[in-house]
């Protein structure tokens, strides 16, 4: 039996949340005629459009759930007043909001990516809430510790253990791939900057799910689930019409394309003469050389990677899943202070059929340009491994949600 209305609370940090959020809402609506889903997030309202335009069993109700992340660039963090915004939520508060919208919407399920007060809300009102991510935020803030002032840090301490207690009151973890320890469901110790030893990620658990037993309804059993890999699958759009959509003229259409997502530094470096390049994400403010072209802001960048031999990146669960999806090589920027990035590094490094597919590129030498001998080595290297791992549309994703839903609903019959 399909639930009838989901809540499922996005976080508005990074793209990535809410693209594999949106794709497992759309294997939701296909397969139940009846279902109705309300999507609880701050994240910018053009996000979810693709998916609130295909029906109308779908609607956003923007409320503040988590704090925000701020971002100088795509591959930096501003740690202080990411730090001072995670300290000022009123956790609270949020938690006495949705508590009461949830038993007054009938809500009977919990969906969440990633935040933690929407776990608390879910126990207290007697839902069954799932956490669908590859990271919690108490492992992200908790990483901040070494980086924040004297007086901050211990504020900073306490409220990541507030957020290990948020995420003990989930049911249940589908755990992504690219994952790290989340300290509300295994035995952890904290800081997380300890789980890193060499810019190599070491998981420290022995698997044991802690607490055994859900908060709010003791005989139902918590665990972890590993999932497949969800991401946003490519269209039918054929090669030669996206050609046309990102203005590529003929007599280039037979070059190799690097797909960049990030912000062009200032000169443009020259391109190799067999390649161009597609800028997406952002519009340079720059007069562009020739043979770099900018991609419209609502092309589906999965169909852009399928045409293209190489994309730079930041390294986030987006693109990561994107291009594992598209078997595309990825040179990456790293993002040392967010944790998250240890876990995706060693994704894309192990992945079955990718492996030696991915390189990191410094900063330094992204910003100064000097990235085409990379990107030119990467994208000539001969396949190794396996075939390509698992990858999931949402639908197999959606089958574990279901099937757990009915041990929850027979648990409360014991």
């Amino acid at each position: 039996m399909s639930p009838s209305h989901i809540a499922y609370y996005i976080s508005s940090h990074g793209y990535g949340h809410a693209t594999r959020a949106i794709q497992l809402c759309h294997s939701f609506l296909g397969a139940y005629d009846d279902i109705k889903i309300t999507i609880v997030s701050q994240a910018s309202s053009q996000v979810f459009l693709p998916l609130l335009n295909t029906s109308e069993r779908v609607n956003l109700r923007p409320v503040n759930i988590d704090s925000a992340v701020i971002q100088p660039t795509p591959y930096t963090l501003d740690v202080n007043k990411t730090v001072k915004n995670f300290l000022d939520l009123n956790r609270d508060d949020v938690v006495k909001q949705e508590e009461g919208w949830l038993k007054s919407h009938d809500i009977d399920l919990v969906l969440v990516d990633a935040p933690y007060a929407p776990c608390i809300a879910a126990s207290r009102a007697g839902v069954l809430s799932i956490l669908i991510t590859n990271f919690s935020f108490a492992e992200v803030f908790s990483y901040f510790t070494s980086m924040v002032g004297e007086d901050e840090e211990p504020l900073l301490s306490k409220a990541v253990d507030e957020a290990v207690k948020g995420y003990s009151h989930a049911d249940i973890w589908l755990r992504l791939p690219g994952w790290l320890p989340n300290p509300g469901f295994l035995s952890v110790t904290l800081p997380s900057s300890g789980w890193v030893s060499d810019e190599l990620l070491q998981v420290p658990t022995d698997g044991a799910v802690i607490p055994e037993y859900s908060l709010s309804r003791p005989k139902f059993q918590r665990k972890i689930i590993d999932t497949p890999l969800i991401t946003r699958p490519a269209t039918t759009t054929s090669r030669a019409d996206l050609l046309k959509i990102l203005g590529i003229p003929a007599f280039l259409q037979t070059h190799k394309i690097l797909l960049l997502l990030l912000p062009l530094p200032d000169p443009p470096p020259q391109i190799p003469s067999d390649w161009i390049c597609v800028v997406a994400g952002s519009t340079p403010t720059m007069l562009l050389p020739d043979r770099y072209f900018i991609a419209p802001g609502d092309i589906h960048i999965p169909d852009v990677m399928k045409i293209s031999s190489c994309v730079m990146a930041k390294l986030g669960y987006g693109t990561v899943s994107e291009v594992l999806a598209a078997d595309v090589p990825l040179v990456y920027i790293p993002r040392r202070q967010f944790v998250e990035e240890y876990g995706l590094r060693n994704l894309v490094e192990t992945f079955s059929g990718y492996e030696n597919r991915a390189e990191r590129l410094e900063i330094e030498e992204f910003e100064k340009g000097y990235w085409w001998w990379m990107v030119t080595e990467l994208a000539g290297r001969e396949k190794t491994g396996a075939p390509g791992g698992p990858v999931d549309d949402g639908d197999a994703i959606r089958r574990i949600v279901i099937r757990e839903l009915e041990h929850w609903k027979t648990s409360s019959e014991l």
